[in-house]
């Protein structure tokens, strides 16, 4: 271990810029999984019949503020739920949205959660890649922690699905399937009891934005539906349940019928903000039937689900001018769920509205067909947006995110664009932005899964190449990473004929540095102005850069990460770089200096780890720096935790020394 004079870094100045020769391109480390903060992300789903009593449990995590994911089928035949997290406070839950087809569905809950796990990209996943769950097997062994690899990749029935050998039992159903950084790549959704380790897990790839579909919505609201509770003959003391999935509140609706109705403001609002009435009826196995959806004062959205479909069907324009239609022989006698609901926009419509539902086959007009043209309604498709902007093959679009778009469930803010891709052409869409980190969404339906992508242009820029299976059209969202919360700012989005490369997996992200990033230290005279920051528990990733404050009398980088001290409080602080030689420091009130606040190797293979008790309580500073490699920059990862651990003593060896 060497010892260092800590400067001021305010008082550092720059130099003149190293040589690129000197800059080491090894790809970033993975931040090491924090099991104990991702138990507390992590809750026991619990399914309750209509009189509040206990069913079935299963496993659910937090992806943000009010919102947990699970297993659709954990609710199945329930009436309500309710979450308990891992402290074992209990809270009601209602649910926001659900995709029954892929087997997920997302709850919303008041309150604060005591931890968040974020999303992380199943496609950059491979077969062998280790993965971890942590779930609640019986419903009674909450943070149980399991481990194993990805043995395969699978599509079944559209949905792409990672069979994983890591073990799993009843009640597990909803848990997070997590990366070596702690990111959800999947959910657990089956197993195959007659085999061995035969696990599988829903790819999160697909349901990353489950609450801003509408079809999802619809499913969502019909997945809790009130149960029936009535007298048992013979039986004095108690009740008998009635079949589960036929709610008798709702009114019926017969073949040959026509209902004419209002949609009000004291109806049942969506999260999207629409309002819906329900409507059930049954029919014969087979029988062609058409239901029919019309309004005068709002555009009607008609959603059809119930026994033997694999999702909701959903129609906006099929019937005449604006009205909804869906026309078809159905499998089952049902009952099925009519739900008349409208488009989002204009916000929160009502108005009268006749459905109908009669025998035979009619025509359901395409999208190519459409003559939708309402009074006062714009005519939008389920899911899009008002005017939905269209870029075109050779186009660049300069655009802003503002506070005033769209928001997902991770609190994310993104902006909808529409294309058409060349037949049996490649293309290259890129998004670039200075502002933000930011994130591409593309969609389409004939797409087996939403195509995500975030680092994989130059820097932090997101790419997507390739040829596409038809002209489409495809859905572009301009999105952001969740971390920070709430990203805004200007963007570029370019689509351009022809390929190039897309970096993946740890090449993706080593060389992303975010403007923030770069002007943490360095952003003006003196440099020193640390806007990065850390806590204890956290993970996070970084790089070192020339733009970072330079230590002119060994010319090495410095780049600082403000945290918060308590007086007595001993943490460890964990530096690790495939890049540079990792050495750190901790500066702050009440520390002169010293040995005893810097580490060069004790985290083993050149990494740094340094165990210090602050002597107050204050502002410190942990000090991301080189151990003697001249304009040494690169990737690392810092983290922070509670309490000490032992220092390596193996002499430090690298491969590029």
């Amino acid at each position: 271990m060497r010892g260092r004079i800590l400067t001021p870094l305010a008082a550092l100045v720059f130099a003149f810029p190293p040589s690129t020769a000197l800059m080491s391109q090894q790809p970033t480390r993975p931040a090491p999984l924090n099991i104990p903060l991702a138990r507390k992300a992590v809750v026991t789903i619990q399914a309750l019949d209509a009189s509040g009593q206990l069913m079935a449990s299963g496993t659910g995590f937090f992806v943000t503020e009010g919102y947990v994911v699970t297993a659709a089928h954990v609710l199945e035949d329930a009436a309500g739920c309710r979450i308990e997290m891992s402290d074992g406070q209990q809270q009601r839950c209602s649910v926001a949205a659900a995709d029954t087809a892929k087997d997920v569905a997302m709850l919303t809950v008041s309150g604060s959660p005591p931890a968040t796990l974020h999303w992380g990209s199943s496609e950059s996943m491979k077969d062998g890649d280790e993965v971890t769950v942590i779930s609640n097997p019986l419903g009674q062994l909450p943070g149980t922690v399991s481990r194993g690899i990805i043995s395969a990749s699978r599509v079944v029935r559209g949905t792409k699905l990672l069979q994983i050998s890591a073990a799993i039992s009843h009640g597990s159903s909803g848990a997070p399937v997590l990366n070596a950084r702690g990111q959800v790549i999947g959910i657990v959704r089956s197993t195959i009891e007659a085999g061995q380790s035969l696990n599988f897990a829903t790819a999160t790839d697909a349901i990353r934005n489950l609450n801003n579909d509408q079809v999802a919505v619809a499913d969502g609201q019909a997945l809790l539906t009130p149960k029936n509770i009535v007298a048992s003959a013979g039986n004095s003391g108690g009740g008998a349940r009635t079949s589960m999935g036929t709610p008798v509140s709702l009114p019926q609706i017969s073949i040959g019928q026509t209902i004419t109705g209002n949609l009000t403001g004291s109806d049942s609002l969506y999260p999207d903000t629409t309002y819906y009435k329900m409507y059930q009826f049954t029919t014969t196995p087979n029988q062609e039937i058409t239901i029919d959806l019309s309004s005068s004062d709002f555009d009607p959205v008609l959603i059809v689900r119930g026994e033997g479909l694999a999702q909701s069907i959903v129609d906006d324009d099929g019937g005449p001018g604006c009205a909804a239609r869906v026309s078809q022989a159905f499998l089952a006698r049902g009952p099925y769920r009519i739900l008349v609901n409208t488009t989002t926009s204009p916000h929160r419509q009502t108005g009268r509205f006749t459905l109908a539902i009669s025998q035979g086959s009619q025509h359901v007009q395409g999208r190519s067909e459409n003559d939708c043209s309402p009074a006062g309604a714009a005519a939008s498709s389920v899911g899009s947006q008002t005017a939905v902007t269209t870029i075109r093959v050779g186009e660049t679009i300069n655009g802003s995110l503002t506070t005033s778009d769209s928001l997902y469930p991770d609190n994310s803010y993104f902006k909808f664009y529409q294309f058409t891709a060349p037949a049996g052409r490649p293309v290259t869409i890129d998004l670039a932005s200075d502002d933000f980190d930011p994130v591409l969404i593309v969609r389409g339906s004939d797409l087996d899964n939403s195509i995500i992508n975030d680092d994989g242009g130059p820097g932090c820029y997101a790419r997507v190449s390739r040829t596409f299976p038809s002209a489409g059209p495809y859905r572009i969202l301009v999105n952001t990473t969740n971390t920070p919360e709430r990203q805004t700012g200007r963007f570029s989005l370019s689509i351009t004929d022809g390929s190039k490369p897309v970096q993946e997996g740890s090449a993706a992200t080593a060389d992303c540095q975010t403007t923030s990033a770069a002007s943490s230290s360095g952003g003006g005279a003196g440099g020193g102005s640390a806007t990065h920051s850390i806590t204890v528990g956290q993970t996070q990733q970084g790089s070192l850069t020339r733009n970072d404050v330079l230590l002119e009398h060994d010319t090495t980088y410095a780049q600082p990460w403000t945290i918060q001290g308590r007086a007595g409080q001993t943490i460890t602080i964990d530096l690790e770089s495939d890049a540079f030689d990792s050495y750190l420091f901790l500066r702050g009130p009440g520390i002169e200096g010293g040995r005893d606040f810097q580490d060069d190797d004790s985290g083993g293979n050149c990494h740094a780890r340094l165990t210090a008790t602050f002597p107050q309580n204050g502002e410190y500073e942990i000090v991301v720096n080189s151990a003697g490699e001249h304009y040494a920059t690169g990737a690392f990862t810092l983290s922070v935790t509670s309490g000490s651990k032992p220092k390596s003593v193996a002499q430090c060896r690298r491969n590029h020394q």
